[in-house]
């Protein structure tokens, strides 16, 4: 779903969610939703940030190229957390 733009031109800080670090520091880098996807990016030379519902053990073609892990399900010692 995209965002609406008139919210956005209203808003100075729109929040879109929250979560729990699983480790200090910051990531910046495109959202991306797919691991192979992630992994295409990386090679055209984009950061990604890999966001999935939770992670498996397809993602970690994606995972090892990606400057951060996010995902709706877990927690601080969930396996992305764990590994990442």
């Amino acid at each position: 779903k995209q965002f609406d733009e008139e919210v956005l031109k209203k808003s100075k800080h729109l929040r879109i969610g929250s979560g729990l670090p699983a480790s200090p520091g910051v990531a910046v880098g495109k959202i991306v939703f797919d691991a192979a996807k992630a992994l295409k990016w990386h090679n055209n030379g984009e950061k990604v940030i890999l966001v999935r519902n939770e992670t498996s053990p397809e993602d970690i073609i994606g995972m090892n190229v990606s400057q951060g892990i996010l995902t709706i399900h877990g927690g601080m010692t969930s396996h992305a957390a764990v590994i990442a």
